[in-house]
């Protein structure tokens, strides 16, 4: 040994390039890796928030599962303790549900009637008992109609429809027997009461007539015996005398026989024979029948008619003597130096006509009750004048009341639908 290390065998080394490649390949991944972790936690961090936000989610919408159900069994309540029935049908007509006041009303359980179809509950007659059986009714329309119920009742029923956004309907149905019942009665009642004052009205009305009939009478029948302080026998009174009696008995018997005669008109029932007739027409025909010369001072008529040639069709006779009663009632209370306004006036499909005088008016207490027989406020008079009149005119399908006139006494205002060619009513 010389002291000369001995030589070892070196193997190839690596290019320069390459260690810098792979220096460069290490750094990429590393950023990348860091890269994908910071996107993991970002994905982490918003799925923890999409969580959160979804438990909160699930928790509000538990609680409205929650109030839902307890608005639900509200209702539910509420259909079950209400005096109505309620009927519940699909798009289809088929009845998904009803009430238990339903139940007693249509006389049949829940489940026999769920899952019918509503145009099959008839009754004896063949007529639907259900609106919602019934195409033709609108909704929020309101229909009374008396049906016959499945468990043989006869109910008077008050109903209505809803239609509903799936397409199904909604009926509400009322029964109103009782209510009808005793609105019958009443009504009894007050055509009994009305009856009774009727009756008074006419024992008061021919009364008078019938004593001076009766008083007279007897007159005559004293001349023809030879009875009484002037007189010795037929051949001692006088033929005028005579005559003055019988004319007296005559006009009290006319007088009577008018009485009943119109209470008659009143009370009969009558027909309405419908001719066409210009408004302008008819109003001068009842201003000119209220001007005739009686031989007494009469009010002046006046006539404002604003209808512009407006045609009606009407009973030109009943019409006529609807309204004469009013401008002859106006005269009456108005007196000589007083005035009548007979005013006309088209509003839409209507006919609005109106009576005015500058007499004293209507009393407040009387204007209730001023269209029914025997009410007047004239020493003479029957008070069948204005009774006749609202006949008339509700038999043209009109109405009648009495208010203040614009000129200080009464108004007595007649509206009536317009009927002619070309206008629908």
């Amino acid at each position: 040994m010389n002291g000369v290390a001995p030589e070892r065998e070196v193997g190839p080394t690596m290019p320069v390039n390459e260690a810098t490649n792979l220096q460069e390949s290490f750094r990429v991944f590393n950023q990348v890796t860091r890269s994908l972790e910071r996107a993991y936690s970002r994905l982490e961090d918003r799925a923890a928030g999409v969580d959160g936000r979804l438990s909160a989610a699930n928790g509000r919408l538990l609680n409205k599962v929650s109030e839902l159900k307890s608005v639900t069994g509200e209702l539910n309540g509420i259909l079950d303790a209400i005096p109505c029935g309620v009927v519940a049908c699909d798009g289809e007509g088929t009845i998904t549900r009803l009430n238990p006041a339903a139940e007693r009303i249509i006389g049949r359980p829940s489940h026999e009637v769920s899952g019918r179809d509503a145009r099959t509950l008839l009754d004896h007659r063949g007529t639907s008992i259900l609106l919602l059986g019934r195409s033709e009714v609108r909704s929020g329309t309101v229909v009374e109609r008396l049906v016959c119920c499945l468990d043989g009742s006869e109910r008077f029923l008050s109903g209505s429809v809803a239609d509903l956004p799936d397409g199904g309907r909604l009926e509400i149905l009322s029964d109103q027997t009782e209510v009808a019942h005793l609105r019958s009665q009443v009504t009894r009642l007050d055509t009994l009461a009305e009856l009774g004052e009727m009756a008074a009205g006419v024992a008061h009305e021919i009364r008078n007539p019938m004593n001076g009939v009766e008083g007279f009478a007897g007159l005559l029948a004293k001349a023809l015996r030879g009875e009484g302080e002037s007189l010795e026998g037929i051949e001692a009174a006088s033929k005028s005398q005579l005559l003055r009696y019988a004319d007296r008995i005559r006009k009290g018997v006319a007088e009577v026989n008018g009485i009943i005669s119109n209470l008659l008109l009143w009370a009969r029932p009558e027909r309405a024979r419908m001719d066409p007739v210009t408004v302008s027409a008819l109003l001068g025909e009842v201003a000119a029948a209220a001007e005739e010369p009686t031989g007494m001072p009469r009010a002046a008529v006046e006539v404002v008619d604003h209808t512009s040639g407006t045609e009606i069709e009407c009973d030109r006779l009943k019409l006529k003597l609807a309204l004469g009663n009013l401008v002859r009632n106006g005269m009456e209370a108005t007196g000589e130096d007083g005035r009548v306004m007979i005013g006309a006036r088209r509003e839409g499909n209507r006919l609005r006509i109106t009576v005015d005088d500058d007499g004293p008016g209507i009393p407040t207490d009387l204007r209730g009750r001023l269209f029914r027989p025997f009410t007047t406020t004239k020493a003479e008079g029957t008070g069948l004048g204005l009774a006749l009149s609202r006949k008339f005119v509700e038999l043209h399908g009109g109405s009648i009341i009495a208010e203040t006139a614009p000129i200080g006494g009464a108004r007595l205002t007649v509206v009536l639908p317009i009927r002619s060619p070309g206008v629908t009513s």
